[in-house]
This record gives C-alpha cells, sequence and structure tokens, in this order.
C-alpha cells in the first residue's frame, strides 16, 4: 500500500513538473504557427499565420494554359514580393520569401511587416469549377503577428531606416603587406 502511494505521488509530481516546464516554455519561447495550407487558384501558401523571421513558402500547380503573377503586398499595400507563373514551362512552381526589415524598400520597422497581408493572382488562370479559363484577378489574406523566432530578436529591433549601419567585424588583411 505505501509503495502505490509513493509511486502515486512521484507520478503526480512528474505531471505537475511537465505542466509548468510546458507553461514556461510556451511564455518564453514564441513556436511557430502549425502548417495550415491556404489555397487560390492555383496558388497554395503553407500557412494562414506568421511569426516575424519565418519563411512564406509557396507552391502551385497550373494547367498549361495559365501564366500570370503572385503579388504578396504589406498591411500598407506596398508590393513586397511578386513571382510569374507558366503553366506550360513550369507546372509545379515552387518559391518561397522571408519578409524583412529593408532600409532599400522603406521598411524600417517590425510594425509594417506586422499584419495582414494580400496575396493576388492576375492573369489567365482557371475557374474555381476548373472548366474555364478567367483573366478576373484572386484575392486571399494571411497574417504576420507580433512574434519574432528566437534568437532573432535583433534583427527584428529599431528602425533600419534612422539608425546608423554596424560596422562590420571583418578586419581586411592583405597577405602582400607587412602587417
Amino acid at each position: 500500500m505505501n509503495k502505490a502511494i509513493g509511486i502515486g505521488a512521484g507520478i503526480g509530481a512528474f505531471i505537475i513538473v511537465a505542466i509548468i516546464a510546458y507553461q514556461v516554455n510556451e511564455n518564453m519561447f514564441p513556436t511557430q504557427y502549425q502548417e495550415n495550407f491556404r489555397i487560390l487558384g492555383p496558388l497554395t501558401i503553407d500557412k494562414d499565420k506568421y511569426v516575424l523571421g519565418e519563411n512564406v513558402y509557396g507552391f502551385m500547380s497550373l494547367h498549361p494554359l495559365e501564366a500570370g503573377a503572385v503579388s504578396f503586398y504589406i498591411p500598407n499595400g506596398d508590393l513586397y514580393y511578386s513571382v510569374g507563373f507558366n503553366g506550360s514551362s513550369y507546372p509545379d512552381q515552387k518559391f518561397y520569401f522571408r519578409p524583412m526589415l529593408e532600409h532599400i524598400r522603406n521598411i524600417c520597422t517590425a510594425e509594417e511587416i506586422v499584419g495582414t497581408w494580400t496575396v493576388t493572382i492576375t492573369g489567365k488562370t482557371l475557374t474555381d469549377d476548373r472548366l474555364n479559363l478567367t483573366i478576373e484577378p484572386k484575392t486571399m489574406k494571411f497574417e504576420f503577428v507580433n512574434k519574432i523566432l528566437p534568437g532573432l530578436e535583433d534583427k527584428w529591433s529599431g528602425n533600419v531606416c534612422t539608425e546608423k549601419p554596424k560596422e562590420s567585424q571583418l578586419e581586411i588583411y592583405n597577405p602582400g603587406s607587412a602587417p
């Protein structure tokens, strides 16, 4: 009887420690969202929510007569990424991109990436019943949430458009000259 109570207490303590460890891990490290495939015409993206620092993966299953472009717009409506497609050349096209802060694109802070993104497909695509071609644009939405992949926090802090660039840590050494 005492042995059974000891085993039961040990199992109970293990369960409590496991629950606490899970809760601490959940709160300390933002996790990526699970795959939740979104489909729009010939386009499929892997998720409907992303955290900062994640790649957006897309692939297309195209009919030979489909041709056009897929465009990804940040929350303010500016174009971030675009890829052309042609079903007669590449029927199973794959691509990915990772939004980052970029002075050259005038995307200066994380707040400019966080929010609802819009995907637009333009060109010739099959209708929803897959029996005819249409040139009607197709749109869908997905989201970047205000969480950062662990280890990338320094890449998402501050304003890259107003801060001085960090000096390179590389030291140039010419073996033909005296040190």
